[in-house]
C-alpha cells in the first residue's frame, strides 16, 4: 500500500505552518493515493519520522516523499535524506521514494507575473525589478534562481532584473535594496521568491519603507509567492512523477 509523505521546511510562525498544510490539502484532493500525510523538515510539528510513522501505522509499505520546497539545495540533498535514512532504518521493509523540489517549472515564472502586476507592474513601464531570494551556499540551487531571473527578465519584456538574498549569499537584500536606490527607473519592485510568509516579509517591508522616505525612485514590495493555486499543480505534478519515476536514487543526493 502507497503513501505520500509531503515535507515542507517548517517556520517558527504559526501562520506559515498553516499556510503549507492548507495549500497540501488542496492539492491532496487531486492526487489518486488514499494515505496522504503531510510534516516539516525542522521548527514545526510534526517532524518526517512522525509523519512516516503515520503513514506506516495506515498500513503503507512504499511512502513517495514529496518535498514542497523551492531548490535542490542542502535541504534537499542532505538534510531531507538522512531524515529518511533514520526512517529507513527503523522501517526496513518500507520502499521510500524521494522526489524533486518544484524547480524550474513554468509556472513558478506565471505566479510571478502575477505578483509583480498586482502591485501596479505594466508592460514598458520605466521600473527595474529586485528578485529577492533566500539564498543558499549551493551552487546548482544559485545557478537556478539565476535562471528564473533571467527568465524573468524575458517574461517582463528585458526590464532590468537584478537580484539579491536574505542569507548565505550575495548580494545581500540591504545591498541590492542600495543598489536599486540609484537606479535611473521611475519605479523599483522587489518581488520575495518565498513559499510561505513570516518575519522576512516584515523586515523586508520595513526596509522598503524607510527607502522611500528618501526616494525616488519609488520601490514596491509584491507579494511572496505563497501556496498559489498555480504552484498546486505544480505540487500535483511533481507528486504523479514521484509515483512513477523516483527523482532520486537512495538518500545520497543522487539524481537519476
Amino acid at each position: 500500500m502507497r503513501a505520500v509523505l509531503y515535507v515542507g521546511h517548517g517556520t517558527r510562525v504559526p501562520e506559515g505552518s498553516r499556510q503549507m498544510e492548507a495549500f497540501v490539502e488542496e492539492t491532496k484532493k487531486s492526487v489518486p493515493c488514499t494515505v496522504q500525510e503531510t510534516c516539516f523538515l525542522e521548527l514545526s510539528e510534526p517532524d518526517i519520522a512522525e509523519g512516516a510513522r503515520r503513514c506506516v501505522e495506515q498500513g503503507a509499505d512504499t511512502i513517495t516523499v514529496v518535498p514542497v520546497l523551492l531548490f535542490a539545495a542542502g535541504h534537499i540533498k542532505e538534510d531531507i535524506p538522512a531524515e529518511l535514512q533514520k526512517v529507513q532504518n527503523t522501517y526496513p521493509h518500507l520502499t521510500i521514494q524521494y522526489g524533486a523540489p518544484f524547480g524550474l517549472h513554468p509556472k513558478m515564472l506565471d505566479v510571478l507575473m502575477v505578483r509583480l502586476k498586482a502591485q501596479g507592474w505594466t508592460t514598458g513601464e520605466d521600473a527595474d525589478i529586485l528578485l529577492v531570494g533566500r539564498g543558499s551556499s549551493d551552487k546548482n540551487a544559485l545557478q537556478d534562481f539565476y535562471r528564473i531571473a533571467g527568465e524573468l527578465e524575458e517574461r517582463t519584456g528585458k526590464q532590468n532584473v537584478k537580484t539579491a538574498f536574505l542569507a548565505a549569499a550575495s548580494p545581500s537584500f540591504d545591498e541590492g535594496l542600495a543598489a536599486m536606490s540609484q537606479s535611473r527607473a521611475r519605479r523599483v519592485y522587489a518581488v520575495p521568491y518565498l513559499m510561505f510568509t513570516g518575519l522576512l516579509m516584515q523586515e523586508m517591508q520595513e526596509k522598503i519603507d524607510k527607502m522611500n522616505e528618501t526616494g525616488p525612485p519609488e520601490m514596491k514590495l509584491c507579494d511572496y509567492l505563497g501556496y498559489d493555486e498555480e504552484l498546486q499543480e505544480v505540487l500535483k505534478q511533481r507528486t504523479l512523477e514521484t509515483m512513477e519515476q523516483p527523482a532520486w536514487t537512495e538518500w545520497s543526493g543522487e539524481h537519476v
